[in-house]
């Protein structure tokens, strides 16, 4: 009798893991599609995505359309333009950008990018990116990365 009961006991433990086991994997699948890009160099970069950037210090201008939320730090000039852009000039410090279908064309000599989230870059000049999936140059041409 004490067998069987342990034989139960084990049969729904095993079958309740079996039921969990998909729901696991359900979840990972929806996850899938974000990632991160890490990328420094000189010349222009233009971001279209959802998620968050960060931009470090010295890149000389941004313009950036659809962020919910637009973080500065240090001194720099804003301008909102006639279609809604706003153009970052001058900041000395971090700009972190938060949104859904943000465009974001950032010009510089020092650029440094940090973007999470889904979404696609454009990396004219010269330097180095890096996703979960890949890393590369930049070229002049320009190098397409996805995110």
């Amino acid at each position: 009798m004490v067998r069987k009961n342990w034989f139960r006991l084990l049969l729904a433990l095993g079958l309740m893991l079996a039921l969990l086991a998909p729901a696991r994997i359900t979840l990972a699948v929806e996850a899938d599609g974000t990632g991160t890009l890490q990328a420094q160099g000189k010349g222009i970069v233009k971001l279209v995505g959802d998620g968050s950037m960060s931009i470090g210090r010295g890149a000389d201008t941004v313009w950036v359309k659809n962020a919910t939320r637009i973080m500065t730090e240090g001194k720099g000039r804003r301008t909102v333009l006639p279609d809604g852009t706003v153009r970052l000039t001058g900041y000395t410090g971090a700009v972190t950008l938060i949104g859904e279908g943000m465009e974001v064309k950032v010009v510089g000599g020092v650029i440094t990018i940090r973007a999470e989230g889904h979404g696609t870059a454009t990396l004219y000049g010269a330097g180095t990116y890096e996703t979960v999936a890949a890393q590369g140059e930049w070229v002049r041409a320009g190098a397409q990365v996805e995110y």
